[in-house]
């Protein structure tokens, strides 16, 4: 079956926050929305069937899943990246957010040191400090375009008391797929028995030639620390259904995520989540080869379209996400105007690399999960306004 990624589809009034924002965050209504981390892509075909056919029901009580669905989420793990996990560990959650809130309430104190590695996904600073923990930062290094741990740096900030570590693997927004330093990192924090916050949601898109290795599966010993948190919403473009869920070490510790869960008001998802997460991963296999292909080809086009141009931007490396982190610290130009020019001259709407961490300065995310013809619109005006 052949899908097209090309067709350009109109967003406008359908009340999307890549559009509906804007003005807000750039000050006009027409810059290219390059930003949220969701896709300008139709997902799987059978996801409308399914959810027209269970709205023809047309009744929306509560719902609940059922073995059908937690051995679904079994087998997709199980092939994907060959992560065999016991079903009875599993609890459902809208979202990997509302996961880590719960998480760092149950598993820390107050004035607890909690570690992130920036630049990083921005919530995780947001849901450090929103609980009174103390946010310990372990900066990636930026090697050439290669960001890499600081596993010198970690092991101070482990070894200081850290309570718990919060883990983006895929990395959001620097696009590494962690490899041998995932085995470093497990052990670091075995040695210092520190819990392990995993945030997975973008294990499924990984580019060719690199492979998602959950933490949890390295060995026993970290497994007893991690609580794996993954979502099918940026693999196949349904963030809006709000499926995610949470893999715990143990049936003790599970209890203690559902019950913080709960105290938070969450206690079941939507009636179209579980439809759409079940039938996503039922019949999305050959739909996620052929994003990935796509996203493959857009990070190229980029690439070529920078090397090719006198513009003094670079593409970091990718191995994997739709997100890609973009360097401007060579252009000369101070953050803020790197920031007007982007939005009043090429009028593109990029993240904020400041977003995620004062090691973003003088960088910005792309969103390229779009048709080719909008990513190199994109990329041209970028090019344009920085020659």
């Amino acid at each position: 079956m052949t899908f097209n990624f090309d067709k350009i589809i109109n967003r406008e009034n359908t009340r999307s926050a890549k559009l509906e924002y804007r003005e807000a965050l750039f000050g006009r209504n027409d810059v290219l929305p390059l930003w949220v981390a969701d896709m300008d892509f139709q997902s799987v075909p059978e996801l409308e069937t399914a959810l027209v056919e269970r709205a023809r029901h047309n009744l929306y009580g509560y719902t609940t899943f059922d073995d059908e669905i937690l051995n679904t989420i079994k087998r997709w793990l199980s092939k994907r990246h060959q992560f065999e996990i016991n079903t009875d560990l599993l609890t459902f959650s809208p979202g990997v957010i509302p996961s880590l809130h719960a998480l760092v309430q149950v598993f820390t104190e107050e004035n607890d040191q909690i570690v992130i590695q920036p630049p990083v996904y921005p919530p995780f600073f947001s849901v450090v400090k929103a609980h009174n923990r103390e946010l310990v930062e372990n900066p990636l290094i930026n090697n050439n375009g290669h960001y890499e741990m600081d596993f010198e740096h970690l092991e101070e900030t482990l070894k200081n008391g850290a309570k718990a570590f919060i883990l983006c693997s895929p990395h959001n927004p620097v696009g590494r797929v962690g490899g041998d330093e995932l085995q470093k990192l497990a052990d670091l924090c075995v040695k210092y028995g520190v819990y392990l916050f995993s945030d997975e949601i973008h294990a499924d898109i990984v580019f060719d030639g690199y492979e998602h290795i959950p933490v949890a599966s390295l060995n026993d010993k970290i497994n007893e620390l991690t609580f794996t948190l993954m979502a099918p919403s940026k693999t196949f473009n349904i963030a809006g259904l709000q499926a995610s869920y949470v893999i715990s070490p143990n049936e003790d510790l599970k209890k203690k995520v559902n019950e913080q869960l709960m105290r938070q008001g969450f206690s079941m998802l939507n009636t179209f989540a579980f439809t759409a997460l079940e039938t996503v991963y039922k019949h999305g296999e050959d739909w996620l080869n052929a994003l990935i292909q796509k996203l493959e080809d857009n990070k190229k086009l980029i690439d070529e379209k920078l090397e090719q141009s006198s513009a003094k931007i670079k593409s970091v490396d990718t191995e994997g996400t739709y997100l890609v982190w973009l360097d401007f610290t060579k252009t000369g130009l101070e953050h803020d105007e790197i920031k007007r020019k982007l939005s009043d001259e090429a009028k593109v709407g990029l993240n904020d690399g400041k977003s995620f961490g004062d090691q973003g300065e003088k960088f910005m995310r792309i969103n390229i999960a779009s048709p080719s013809q909008i990513i190199e619109e994109g990329i041209d005006r970028i090019i344009k306004a920085f020659e």
